[in-house]
């Protein structure tokens, strides 16, 4: 009886014919799993094989010849070959490959192998059809997905999220009204996540609005009773302390806060909502902010935007009783001017705008009816998108490595991440994400990663990752 300790005995399979250095099979639907050590070439022809799987001939590592001719092979998985270190040719000739993201590890092997290897020619898809993928430097399809995952959820409610840098640090400001306080949070570099870092409490807070100005940093928060204020960083406390007050008498319901520069100057704007509210723009002169000019008096305004347009600074408000409005800077009296309106857009909540390619686009937010997206060309927006979106008070685009998403939030039912499809030039359906009552969609990018924070009125604030996926693998 042969030791247990030692090798068994080398058998051929009925369907091969075998000798000391080669094993020749036909018609074998699998590989000989026990072979002589010194075989050096193995034939596997009009087989059944449809796929050479992960480190399929690991155990002949001897193998100098291999010939996988005429079977029924569509892929070959990842490190298919890993241990034929001794590997001079390969035969794949008579299969029938598709050339998909699953051929993209074999284009890869092909381009690195030392090997000689037959042409590999594609089956399939119907447009890379009897192409060599030997040739290949690259795929059609880049063979890469994205998808949104959640990473942190943050026990508070929550109608607005903003982010500044500060000396290397991410912060995020959520005005969170249910807990009267304005939250700070600082990305923690150790435990890869957002962390708590200072909270500034009011009543009724719908806004928390960051502003950097030359190494100060400021946060405008917006309050629907006992006024509104601005308050500054210390840095030797580490926290926030009230700065200045904000006019009572110009700002009684306010929706929406908008920061930014026009030239070397520094302003923001604060879209108010009331019956008799008065949308005020308010202007840094290096001491604190003041009240700079009125717009759009009577109006409810409910959103503003500040944009670049054709090379000139303009500001868009938008409101519940009348179409969008669009305001331009005027250079010779330092005012923002009304230009015009963008007609047919009734009911609109809320306008961004973003830029693909260089082309402008607007996103236009509406609770009832559909959201519309626009494309300004020759001195005019054009309609040339719309998506169903009843219950909704935000559509915001925003981009992760040159993909480009839209998040049209919804208070009935699921809110939808769509992506921009470059060939039609619209945006299609990508992902259903549950939010419940979104109010805002905001992109914090740390350490290489991204995240989008969705802030929500009625359940907790949701911080999700945008990731890669490898389709080949």
């Amino acid at each position: 009886m042969q030791p247990a300790h030692l090798k068994k005995a080398f058998r051929c399979p009925s369907t091969c014919s075998c000798s000391r250095e080669s094993i020749i099979c036909v018609g074998s639907s699998y590989v000989p799993r026990i072979s002589p050590n010194d075989v050096n070439s193995l034939s596997l022809v009009n087989g059944t094989f449809s796929e050479v799987k992960e480190a399929m001939f690991a155990h002949m590592p001897s193998l100098q010849l291999l010939f996988i001719e005429s079977n029924k092979m569509e892929t070959a998985s990842k490190y298919s070959f890993r241990g034929l270190r001794d590997l001079t040719h390969l035969d794949l000739r008579g299969n029938a490959f598709e050339c998909d993201c699953r051929a993209k590890w074999l284009m890869t092997w092909l381009k690195n192998t030392n090997a000689t290897v037959s042409d590999v020619v594609c089956a399939g898809p119907e447009d890379m059809k009897d192409k060599r993928l030997n040739d290949m430097t690259s795929l059609q399809n880049e063979c890469v997905s994205t998808d949104f995952v959640l990473h942190q959820s943050l026990a508070s409610e929550s109608l607005s999220v903003d982010t500044f840098s500060y000396k290397n640090d991410v912060y995020v400001t959520i005005a969170a009204p249910s807990a009267e306080s304005c939250m700070v949070f600082q990305w923690d570099h150790i435990e890869m996540n957002f962390r708590t870092y200072d909270n500034i409490t009011g009543q009724s807070i719908v806004g928390c609005k960051s502003v950097v100005i030359q190494d100060q940093v400021f946060v405008i928060v917006a309050q629907l009773f006992g006024g509104s204020h601005i308050y500054k960083f210390d840095e030797d406390q580490s926290s926030f302390s009230r700065f200045q007050d904000i006019e009572v008498s110009k700002i009684s319901k306010p929706n929406d806060i908008e920061a930014f520069q026009v030239g070397s100057d520094w302003f923001f704007v604060i879209a108010d909502s009331s019956k008799a509210g008065l949308s005020t723009l308010y202007k840094w002169n290096d001491k604190g902010f003041y009240s700079y000019q009125s717009l759009h008096e009577w109006y409810r305004d409910t959103d503003a935007e500040f944009l670049d347009l054709d090379g000139k600074a303009h500001l868009i408000l938008a409101s519940r009783s009348q179409v969008p409005v669009i305001y331009q800077w005027s250079r010779s009296n330092q005012k923002f001017v009304l230009q015009g309106e963008i007609p047919h857009m009734e009911d609109v909540v809320a306008v961004k705008h973003f830029r693909i390619k260089e082309e402008l686009y607007l996103a236009m937010t509406r609770y009832i009816g559909d959201s519309k997206i626009l494309r300004w060309g020759t001195k005019q927006f054009t309609e040339i998108q719309a998506l169903p979106s009843r219950g909704s008070m935000i559509l915001q685009p925003f981009f992760f490595k040159e993909r480009y998403y839209m998040a049209l939030g919804s208070d009935y039912t699921f809110s939808q991440i769509y992506m921009w499809d470059d060939e039609n030039k619209l945006f299609d359906r990508f992902k259903e994400v549950y939010i419940q009552a979104p109010r805002s969609f905001t992109v914090v990018s740390t350490d290489r990663r991204d995240f989008i924070f969705t802030s929500s009125f009625k359940g907790n604030t949701q911080i999700f990752e945008h990731i890669m996926i490898d389709l080949s693998l």
